[in-house]
């Protein structure tokens, strides 16, 4: 199966202090695949993601390596071809939904110019997409979500708004940082099964998480952070049921999830 994702020697250093906080990591994302990147706050996860998102700020950050998606280099690719394939073929959960959307502007008008910009569908059809994928996200009353604005609905309800945002554009990169952290059990299984039902159809998905049983649920290979290196990859159920590497018996042991995603292997 062919790569659709490849990192290669990615190092992003933080210029103020010369700081590197991402180390020469590489790793690859195959199309139907899965990889779950976990470790502590200020691993460098989240940076990493930012860094495929080209959202680093380049007087803050210098960026070296390679980031190639489908054999395109995304750190030298001009604006214009970014904007073509970010939103729409590469799409971004961030760990934030309050800031990721536009608060002076309704939800649904925010998700009509997403399918606007993104797919070929006719107007006549675009609400009823709309509304399907937030029944899909979890969400209830999907006509009040869409008259509503950010301000109007919970961080939760957020959350699943920017999900439901991926799952009616069908991307073919899934990039998820901590998607699941608002949500309760129930609606964190419903994601992730959404999750799961779209790398079936074709999406690759890269997700961030501290949620040892979304990480379980997703399924996938693994890559274990620390201080801005790779320090164990393989198979999910490999690795937390076999750790190889000090640190990642301590974050098995430190969670509170343990005993609940043991059980679900």
């Amino acid at each position: 199966m062919s790569k659709l994702l490849q990192i290669n020697q990615l190092e992003i250093v933080l210029k103020k202090e010369k700081r590197t906080v991402v180390k020469s990591i590489c790793f690859s994302l195959e199309q139907k695949g899965s990889l779950i990147i976990l470790g502590q706050s200020g691993c460098g996860k989240t940076m990493t993601c930012h860094s495929m998102m080209g959202l680093l700020d380049a007087k803050k950050f210098s960026i070296a390596g390679e980031i190639l998606y489908n054999g395109i280099n995304l750190l030298t690719l001009p604006s214009n071809g970014k904007r073509k394939l970010y939103g729409g073929e590469i799409a971004f959960i961030p760990q934030n939904p309050m800031t990721a959307l536009d608060p002076s502007v309704k939800i649904g008008k925010q998700m009509f110019e997403t399918l606007s910009l993104h797919t070929d569908k006719p107007k006549s059809e675009r609400k009823s997409m709309i509304l399907t994928a937030l029944k899909k996200a979890g969400l209830d009353n999907t006509e009040r979500v869409y008259t509503s604005y950010p301000h109007e609905l919970s961080g939760g309800m957020l959350q699943r708004v920017l999900i439901a945002m991926v799952l009616m554009v069908n991307a073919r990169l899934v990039i998820a940082d901590e998607p699941t952290t608002a949500l309760d059990v129930v609606h964190r299984n419903e994601t992730i099964e959404a999750f799961k039902h779209l790398r079936d159809s074709g999406t690759a998905f890269l997700m961030v998480t501290h949620d040892f049983a979304a990480a379980v649920q997703l399924g996938g290979d693994m890559m274990i952070m620390n201080d801005g290196e790779i320090i164990e990859c393989g198979k999910v159920n490999s690795i937390l049921t076999m750790p190889k590497h000090k640190y990642t018996r301590q974050l098995i042991e430190a969670s509170v999830l343990s005993g609940e995603f043991k059980e679900e292997l």
